[in-house]
């Protein structure tokens, strides 16, 4: 089998590729750490499953798998994340994951998601399934599931401190779409300043505080 590795972090995407040579021998893997790179290599390699991150350098791991979806109907994708937010796995689903397991899983629950979804199953980790069944989001996962996967985008690439310039150019739509999406997302976050995007951006996991320039940088997922 096939897999192409999405994850802007080497070492996470080299320790992931060893863990899986290691369980499942014969396995031909690739890395990108690039959304762009990924679907280069998807496109060059045709895998079995694509495994991604749900933040990437460039766009989220939802506008990848959106994009590789779009382009290759019957694609796996799998979300390797340590945001396990439910709201974040209702939007991963809604764009055609076919499964998703938290970066602190049991290295053969990701190897069972691997082989189930490869096999045109969906595979969620029994942890967060059981939290989806139960429906507890709580307020955050709540909050995170109204927004579109558009909206979310907006939030993640404007809480990394990218004027709305390149937010508009990384995304494909205008600078006053992107203004548009900001006011929506005060309007239901009920928060009145881009201060408070930055701190709901920080609470949900989104970012994490404490790299250069706005001091707000993008979680290591």
């Amino acid at each position: 089998m096939k897999i192409v590795i999405a994850d802007g972090h080497q070492l996470v995407r080299e320790g992931t590729a060893c863990l899986l040579r290691s369980m499942a021998p014969g396995i031909i893997i690739e890395g990108a750490s690039t959304g762009a790179e990924a679907l280069g290599l998807y496109a060059a390699h045709a895998p079995g499953v694509l495994i991604t991150d749900m933040l990437l350098p460039d766009y989220s791991g939802l506008e990848l798998c959106k994009r590789v979806r779009r382009r290759w109907r019957k694609a796996r994708v799998v979300f390797l994340s340590s945001i396990d937010d439910t709201g974040m796995i209702k939007q991963a689903l809604e764009v055609g994951a076919q499964g998703f397991v938290s970066k602190s899983c049991r290295p053969a629950e990701l190897v069972a998601a691997i082989r189930k979804t490869a096999a045109g199953e969906a595979y969620i980790e029994h942890r967060l399934a059981t939290k989806l069944a139960m429906g507890r989001a709580g307020a955050m996962g709540s909050r995170l599931s109204e927004m579109t996967q558009r909206e979310l985008e907006v939030l993640i690439l404007f809480a990394r401190g990218e004027p709305n310039r390149n937010v508009a150019q990384r995304l494909s739509i205008s600078e006053k779409t992107v203004a548009n999406h900001l006011s929506i997302l005060k309007s239901k976050l009920e928060v009145s300043s881009a201060l408070e995007l930055l701190h709901f951006a920080v609470d949900s996991g989104l970012v994490h505080y404490g790299g250069s320039g706005s001091g707000y940088t993008a979680l290591a997922n």
